[in-house]
């Protein structure tokens, strides 16, 4: 860590006016410039080097990626070059962006990012992401570095700033993802989507914009790749993942674009956690999409998307298996019938099935099995409009969705003595069936203004309903928010976000697989985020400090020693927890340097504290990691790449037993939960890529190791149960998380 810290303070005193082609934007967007641009069109990762900040720089700078500025109603507004005059209209891979593509303050497509009030968001490319050593080379997992995260390294689904794992919206194309990711009954290990068929990825941690509804602590919002360079396809073989993809363009007269991908792969490596001797946990993915032009200002895209898992585990006195499909259909239309209006018309068909069987030959009586089915249909239709009027941009639209949902849990456990020592349910018979079905929907208004040269306000509002609930009326919710910035100074920008945010359980969490029938009305969040953007040159830096408030928690179960284990539902430690209310509150700071070359670097810190209010008490949560620091260097030079990471965190919590329980004693789970911290978290991770030229193709060669000390992390404590005289004596025995995984992986393109 010191040699990250030394790093920082010899960048400081480095000279020059070197950034990133975004970062120039950003600075004459604080000197008075209202200038609107796409991430299809800039990428972060163009550096520049300018002697002065204004106009003529950006505009010599746009020149070199053929691209150019033009004032449209008030407004710059970075567009591609015009083509020189061939009679023939340009390629789909070279036509004009439409000027106003999703126009919200720090989206997703197009960024104001001097005048974004409300977001806290983190925007990767595909390079970018591929740049940082992650688990089984998963680039997704990038987000799991960023602050305010919570993660021992297995899931790699982030929670962000203490809220729960179910929190999170993961939107691809405008589409909503249900679990895309492999493993997603065992903690989400890998995510569902081939990163190399990715242009870009924002994650939310705070204050989204109030186009993404349903969910209360982040968003994950990817657009996918149409063409990245020179090559149409890329055939790769790696230790976790097998993947083709392929991509291309055809007609004059309707320009269209296409992209093809397949991935498949086994995770036994990353399954050492759940302790299983033998498994074979295969999966597979694949996506079709395409593009068609029909006019200058109508565009037409579909596509498809399957996901497999199928995942079978053999233990000694334990058997399990999951086998999950999911399919996805949908066809978009993106209309713009002005410079300043742009529509798109989404429709989306979900099918998701998943099929868990546990088996359990443990010493009688305990031991028993589950058999759980699951079958999720969805049809959507979303419209969004963007609307640039002066200074002012409004976006707005609406939702609607047919949902039907069929479950069945069929399953006679018994959890054995322990679980009657916390006042658990030792006997267990269920045979439910639950059949939900009904629509939801809702609309947003979103408007940004400035109210002088300084001070932005961006005001929203969300409508949402469900009527899918069972044996109960139809839910609405109404969540206004609200954005503020200031600009400080030429460098410093100042953001202030405060709103409601609601999060019915859709119709695929009902949670059937732990005996329930029924759905929990909606829960809610209040938030209030005050943050600080600095940035000057190579450096940049932002602070956020946060405040979140939830009510009507739905009850939600956990395993309370170790989570991490091979049939989670029947172990004795299984408890129902239901928090009257929830309290998080903390603050996040990331530093970061970068060169025109070979070095770029961060430091970043968080603290936490997530608690929630059970029984009158205020307990923590298990994941709510009070202090973390994340860093990594990056260094690129022509065609490679070698980077370091390094995370550490305070332990999460884990639930201890006293050593000898009397018989017949009860205890409750409220007075032992999370009462003990499990030893501080730290892996150390690097990467490597290499790259060569051969002809009209090119090789390239990857590395990722993670932690290379092969540190044994704590995943929680387990209890061995013994008869005494008297009562019970209850051992622990201390459980570990995954230890080296090694990534080593070629791509040849062509």
């Amino acid at each position: 860590m010191w040699a990250l810290s030394v790093f920082f303070a010899v960048s400081a005193g480095a000279q020059g006016q070197a950034m990133s082609l975004p970062e120039l934007i950003r600075l004459l967007q604080q000197q008075g410039h209202l200038i609107l641009y796409s991430t299809g069109l800039v990428s972060s990762s163009w550096q520049v080097s300018v002697d002065t900040v204004d106009l003529d720089a950006l505009e010599q700078a746009l020149h070199l990626h053929q691209l150019e500025l033009r004032k449209q109603e008030g407004v710059w507004v970075i567009t591609r070059a015009e083509p020189a005059a061939t009679g023939l209209p340009p390629p789909a891979a070279m036509r004009a962006e439409p000027t106003v593509e999703t126009v919200i303050v720090t989206g997703s497509i197009h960024h104001l990012p001097a005048v974004g009030p409300a977001s806290t968001v983190y925007t990767y490319s595909a390079e970018e992401m591929a740049a940082v050593p992650t688990l089984a080379s998963d680039a997704l997992r990038v987000a799991l570095r960023l602050p305010g995260i919570s993660s021992v390294g297995v899931s790699a689904k982030p929670r962000i700033r203490g809220g729960l794992e179910d929190e999170l919206l993961v939107i691809q194309d405008g589409v909503e993802l249900m679990e895309p990711f492999h493993l997603a009954d065992y903690h989400s290990a890998y995510s569902a989507i081939d990163y190399h068929t990715i242009e870009s990825l924002d994650v939310y941690t705070g204050g989204f914009p109030a186009r993404y509804g349903n969910r209360m602590s982040g968003v994950m919002d990817i657009r996918n790749l149409w063409r990245d360079d020179d090559y149409d396809t890329d055939i790769g073989v790696s230790s976790f993942a097998d993947f083709i993809n392929t991509r291309g363009e055809f007609g004059v007269q309707h320009p269209a674009s296409w992209l093809l991908s397949y991935r498949q792969g086994d995770l036994a490596k990353l399954t050492d956690y759940i302790e299983t001797k033998s498994g074979e946990p295969r999966y597979k993915d694949s996506t079709a999409r395409m593009n068609i032009a029909l006019t200058e200002k109508f565009d037409v895209s579909f596509g498809g998307a399957y996901s497999q898992d199928d995942i079978d585990f053999k233990g000694e006195t334990e058997r399990a298996s999951s086998h999950i499909d999911t399919w996805y259909l949908w066809a978009g239309a993106d209309w713009q019938p002005s410079e300043a209006l742009r529509n798109r018309m989404t429709l989306s068909w979900l099918e998701f099935e998943r099929k868990k069987e546990q088996r359990s030959f443990d010493t009688e009586p305990k031991g028993g099995f589950m058999d759980y089915r699951q079958k999720i249909q969805r049809l959507a239709l979303r419209n969004d409009w963007n609307l640039l009027h002066g200074g002012t941009l409004l976006e707005f639209g609406w939702q609607a969705e047919y949902n039907a949902g069929d479950y069945s849990n069929t399953s006679v456990i018994d959890r054995g003595e322990l679980a009657a020592i916390l006042g658990n349910q030792q006997l267990i018979a269920r045979d439910i069936s639950p059949r939900p079905d009904g629509f939801s929907g809702g609309a947003y208004f979103q408007a940004e203004w400035q109210l002088n040269s300084r001070l932005t306000m961006q005001p929203s509002v969300r409508w949402d309903f469900q009527d899918y609930y069972l044996q109960r009326d139809t839910e609405y919710q109404v969540s206004p928010r609200l954005g503020l910035a200031y600009d400080i100074n030429d460098s410093t920008l100042g953001r202030l976000s405060v709103g409601r945010f609601y999060q019915p359980e859709g119709i695929q969490e009902l949670q059937a697989v732990d005996g329930l029938t029924q759905f929990y009305p909606p829960q809610h969040s209040d938030q209030v985020i005050a943050g600080i953007e600095w940035q000057r040159g190579r450096f940049k830096f932002l602070g956020d400090g946060y405040y979140k408030r939830y009510g009507a928690q739905k009850e939600r179960f956990e395993n309370i020693f170790n989570p991490f284990v091979l049939l989670p539902e029947m172990e004795p430690d299984r408890v129902g927890l239901y928090p009257s209310k929830a309290l998080v509150k903390g603050f996040d700071l990331d530093g970061s340097v970068s060169f025109n070359e070979p070095l770029s670097g961060h430091l970043r810190y968080s603290y936490m504290d997530a608690r929630d209010r059970i029984d009158g008490q205020w307990l923590d949560r298990r994941w709510s990691q009070r202090h973390t620091v994340n860093a990594d260097m990056i260094w690129q030079r022509d065609t490679v790449t070698l980077s370091l990471a390094v995370t550490w965190h305070s332990g999460w919590h884990t639930t201890v037993l006293p050593e000898f329980v009397p018989m017949g004693t009860v205890i409750p789970v409220q007075s032992v939960l999370n009462n003990t911290g499990l030893r501080d978290y730290l892996s150390i991770d690097i990467g490597a890529r290499k790259s060569w030229e051969l002809g009209s193709a090119r090789v390239q060669v990857y590395a990722d190791i993670s932690n290379l000390t092969g540190r044994h992390n704590q995943a929680g404590i387990d209890f061995d149960i013994q008869d005494v005289p008297g009562g019970y004596e209850i051992t622990p025995d201390q459980e570990t998380l995954l230890g080296r995984v090694i990534s080593l992986g070629v791509i040849l393109s062509f």
